[in-house]
């Protein structure tokens, strides 16, 4: 009996402990049970603000529980290394709304092919045990800088202008953000505009979960 009262104590107190060692910047976990093995497959639950799957900042989470994270800068590129404006690619098919950024990128670094570009450099990132990462879209990077404008945490650094994946209205230019604009007293196409793409802005990559 005695040692009855003292096991059932003894895991009162892990399951208190276990329950208190929680952390707010990660994913909580929900175990569920696969009926077809009867073993739990546990499942995290995210936060915006917390590290995701890929080790980067969740900036969106869709109503599933799927979102976005945003990883780290990857440093200086144009939108596209050629040696002059002149022979930019043309990328035709490249979307600006939020879910185009993966897509987009497969089409620019089709075209453009190896090189040290924007498009490429987020193709070619690893992070986090992740290798699909990609060049967010005009509204994806707006997105991000809505999230860190308005979550009353650090921003990124640099705080900087950044590519966006999408292509301007004339194929010699791409969006862009500009990260150390206050979107609350400046006019929308004075944060996010178009410039040329042999243009040397920052790139950060995200990817999707």
């Amino acid at each position: 009996m005695k040692r009855h009262l003292f096991y059932s104590a003894a895991m009162a107190l892990t399951l208190l402990l276990t329950a208190c060692s929680g952390d707010d910047n990660n994913p909580t976990v929900d175990s569920v049970t696969d009926p077809d093995t009867n073993n739990p497959n546990p499942t995290p639950t995210y936060a915006l603000g917390n590290t995701g799957p890929g080790g980067g900042i969740i900036f969106y989470l869709g109503t599933d529980g799927h979102g976005y994270e945003v990883g780290a800068s990857l440093g200086l590129a144009k939108w596209d290394d050629a040696a002059n404006l002149d022979n930019v690619e043309n990328v035709t098919g490249l979307g600006t709304e939020m879910g185009t950024g993966q897509a987009n990128t497969d089409l620019i670094v089709a075209a453009i092919g190896d090189g040290t570009y924007a498009a490429k450099m987020c193709a070619d990132y690893e992070q986090g045990g992740k290798d699909d990462w990609f060049l967010p879209s005009k509204v994806e990077l707006q997105t991000i800088y809505n999230y860190f404008r308005n979550c009353g945490c650090m921003g990124l650094s640099p705080s900087n202008n950044y590519w966006a994946s999408s292509q301007g209205d004339h194929y010699t230019r791409a969006w862009n953000t500009d990260f150390s604009v206050n979107s609350a007293t400046t006019e929308v196409n004075n944060w996010t505009f178009e410039v040329q793409k042999d243009q040397t802005l920052y790139v950060r990559p995200i990817r999707k979960f």
